[in-house]
């Protein structure tokens, strides 16, 4: 049993220990937030479809959750993805378990594809340049079909492993066991929040990285503060100002060295600086065509 002197010393003890908030506990913490995040607003768009089959929930109330809160889920796997490991299990399974619009192979293919998107950005070698270049609507169509799109470049690239394989097999066997108990439901539930998943990542693919809509428009990163501004406080008020704040200082997010932060700090960020390894000079005119990249073995001068 311990002594009033002992317990004296433990709280001495404690009170002369160093401040723990350091970068690492910081990030565990940020990590744990976002992860947190994902999975709460993917589980609100979840139980609005398990309301609609039990036809608690209108169809409208449905295309209301996921329209509110998808793109809000999916913000949060972006910033997990990019500022952390995505070898862990916890990371690899838990933020798309409850999408219904699959991501296939888990994180690994959207986050390789996409971290070669910062480093090619304008390039004929950035896996993400349909997105973004030549016609909006060709642009449109490449960014309704994004998650089977990262799939291809992924494999592409001679990057299939046991876990992507191990990541398949739990999103077919999650969305055939989705589709068994919830049949027409579910089906509705995947069509209503791959339109989202669409539209929602064809405007921050596409608009952010063009001077202007249209075809023949010049490539970058572009600021679009000035444009959401006034919109901001009411759009925050649907969205989420984290979510807008993507939106409005996008391009801070491309600056070499700024990769990793998530969105909720975008706007702490400087606004200079290089965008790629390979030209520093935005916008482009053109798309810059370089000899090697993610096809090939690259080597940094």
């Amino acid at each position: 049993m311990q002594t009033a002197e002992s317990i004296s010393k433990q709280l001495d003890a404690e009170l002369d220990r160093p401040e723990q908030d350091d970068t690492q506990t910081i990030r565990r913490r940020t990590k744990r937030t976002l992860l947190l995040q994902s999975l709460g607003f993917s589980i609100l768009t979840y139980s609005a479809m398990v309301g609609y089959y039990f036809k608690v929930v209108p169809l409208w109330g449905l295309i209301a959750a996921n329209v509110l809160f998808y793109i809000r889920a999916y913000l949060r796997m972006h910033d997990l993805c990019h500022a952390f490991s995505t070898k862990g299990w916890v990371v690899r399974f838990l933020p798309t378990a409850l999408f219904a619009n699959p991501v296939w192979g888990g994180v690994s293919a959207f986050i390789t594809t996409h971290v070669q998107h910062h480093q090619y950005l304008g390039s004929n070698q950035d896996p993400w340049l349909n997105y973004y270049a030549g016609h909006p609507l060709r642009a449109l169509f490449f960014n309704m079909i994004e998650p089977e799109t990262n799939l291809y470049n992924y494999v592409k690239q001679g990057r299939a492993d046991r876990r992507l394989f191990e990541n398949l097999a739990f999103d077919v066997a999650r969305h055939t066991l989705n589709i068994l108990l919830f049949k027409w439901a579910y089906l509705t539930h995947v069509l209503i929040q791959r339109i989202c998943h669409g539209l929602g990542v064809y405007l921050f693919n596409f608009w952010p990285h063009r001077e202007t809509w249209t075809k023949d428009a010049t490539l970058g990163s572009f600021n679009r503060e000035a444009a959401i501004r006034p919109y901001a406080k009411l759009l925050s008020l649907f969205f989420g100002t984290a979510l807008v704040e993507a939106g409005m200082y996008h391009n801070r997010h491309h600056v070499l060295g700024q990769m990793l932060e998530p969105s909720h700090r975008y706007k702490d960020l400087r606004d200079d600086g290089g965008y790629t390894r390979f030209n520093d000079d935005w916008p482009l005119a053109k798309v810059q065509f370089l000899a090697n990249g993610p096809k090939g073995t690259f080597v940094e001068t």
